[in-house]
């Protein structure tokens, strides 16, 4: 009897930059910022982690999260901590990230690579 193992895919990380909406000490803020997603395939979740800047308060936010990546594209809820006066804050967001097509399996059936260009098994 053999046995056989297999190593599941790995995702790509990939970057994204955007505006963000955060809520807490009784005030909304608005930033611009710039995530790392530990995953580039649309249609799929992607945890997130964040640095913002924030204009209403004009403070730097360092930001964990969770994201939903579409075409060159992402929406996120995070939460967040200002850098400058402290405070923990939750956020929503979204904007621009590098997202590759959802992969395929090239129809042979193993679920392995595949050429991007042709959709063939590598």
């Amino acid at each position: 009897m053999a046995l056989t193992f297999s190593t599941p895919a790995i995702a790509d990380p990939t970057v994204g930059l955007g505006l963000n909406f955060t809520f807490g000490g009784g005030q909304v803020n608005t930033g611009v910022g710039v995530r790392v997603l530990s995953n580039d395939e649309q249609n799929k979740a992607a945890a997130s982690v964040g640095l913002d800047y924030m204009f209403t308060n004009q403070s730097w936010r360092g930001s964990v999260g969770a994201a939903y990546l579409m075409d060159n594209s992402y929406v996120e809820l995070n939460g967040g901590y200002n850098f400058n006066g402290g405070g923990f804050d939750f956020g929503i967001g979204g904007g621009w990230a590098d997202t590759a097509p959802q992969s395929t399996n090239g129809g042979n059936g193993a679920g392995g690579a595949v050429d991007p260009d042709t959709g063939e098994p590598v």
